[in-house]
């Protein structure tokens, strides 16, 4: 289950005019002050000759969409049969795009992507933790940035062991009884434990909330974002799938016959 580049202009060809077919889901991540945000848009166009692509700009409901200026980088991310495709590419321009002679949506072009990682869509899925397995994190608000700073006081580092894990994001079980002063979908920085003898992994992860488990434990949503864009983004995303491809190998062979052991 390894991210491949799809190297061939053909194939990131089709894939988005699947994707334009479809009017596809898009999930952007994009960076302003440290802090993250993240919005979703629709697929209405891509240039023939692969030099932009072109999202709609339509806030649902009461959601919020940030101001997009050109040269900015986001990161983009959506569904392509049984796999999720991800990449950074650059707003060129924003405006207005036809949908017949009459109507006409807000949309924004993007430039064409200089490479793409496809990854297997079962590495989104959360696969659960063993009971035999401890994965520790540390979590601080902020973001990876804010590291050195908050590395003196300890009181702004929650420390937990993860329950489930995807390429996506993670369930943290903390140690603390209150939960941490942070508002929804703050940005911290996570460093994972993983038990594959390697570094830990740093990153960016927007907080989803507090929850508690099944024990009454405080427990931590975290959704990783920025990845798309980081220069080590494509080996962190490769170990994280062949990690959740391990644990989803044990817990296939450990479950009990006739349960279903993939959780998404």
């Amino acid at each position: 289950m390894k991210p491949r580049r799809l190297l061939a202009q053909q194939d990131a060809s089709e894939i988005f005019d699947h994707a334009v077919c479809e009017n596809a889901l898009a999930v952007l991540s994009l960076q302003q002050d440290n802090e993250w945000t993240t919005f979703k848009c629709r697929f209405l166009e891509r240039d023939p000759d692969g030099k932009f692509f072109v999202l709609d700009y339509q806030p649902l409901a009461d959601q919020v969409f940030p101001t997009l200026i050109s040269g900015q980088y986001v990161g983009v991310s959506f569904r392509h049969r049984s796999r999720k495709i991800l990449f950074a590419s650059v707003v060129e321009a924003r405006g207005r795009f036809m949908l017949d002679r009459i109507r006409s949506v807000s949309a924004v072009r993007y430039r064409w992507p200089d490479s793409i990682t496809e990854l297997q869509r079962r590495a989104y899925y959360r696969t659960l933790i063993p009971a035999d397995t401890r994965v520790l994190a540390n979590i601080w608000p902020g973001g990876q940035t804010a590291r050195a700073s908050v590395q003196e006081s300890a009181l702004l580092i929650s420390t937990g062991q993860l329950l489930d894990v995807s390429c996506g994001g993670t369930l943290v079980r903390l140690e603390q009884i209150s939960p941490p002063d942070w508002v929804e979908n703050t940005t911290v920085g996570v460093e994972l434990h993983l038990d594959d003898g390697q570094p830990p992994i740093m990153a960016d992860a927007c907080y989803r909330g507090a929850r508690h488990d099944s024990s009454g434990r405080l427990c931590v949503a975290l959704q990783l974002v920025g990845l798309e864009l980081a220069s080590d983004g494509d080996r962190v995303l490769n170990r994280l799938a062949k990690y959740v491809q391990k644990l989803h190998r044990r817990t296939i062979v450990n479950a009990p016959r006739g349960e279903n052991p993939r959780y998404k």
